[in-house]
């Protein structure tokens, strides 16, 4: 399984993404801006991040996710439970 790590900006960036999907990347300039006191470039720039990523894609500008909320936060999940508690779930619950 491929590994996703975001920082929290682009966690809270991706969040709108998700909420609003399928998304003109126009209206998610604005939504940007609105939101998180973004520029345009800023927004274009965090986009590439992400889908270079391979979490979001932006094909004749409407911008929509390759994987879903949900599998990336199960995917932090498990990420969680592997670096902390060694992978191993009896751990993890115990804690």
């Amino acid at each position: 399984m491929k590994y996703y790590k975001l920082a929290e900006t682009e966690e809270k960036f991706a969040e709108l993404i998700w909420q609003k999907e399928p998304i003109g990347s126009g209206d998610l300039v604005k939504l940007s801006e609105k939101e998180m006191n973004w520029k345009k470039s800023t927004t274009y720039t965090v986009l590439k991040k992400l889908c270079e990523k391979g979490i979001f894609q932006n094909e004749n500008t409407v911008v929509s996710s390759l994987i879903t909320r949900d599998k990336y936060y199960a995917n932090q999940s498990i990420r969680f439970v592997e670096d902390t508690f060694g992978g191993s779930l009896p751990k993890f619950l115990t804690a």
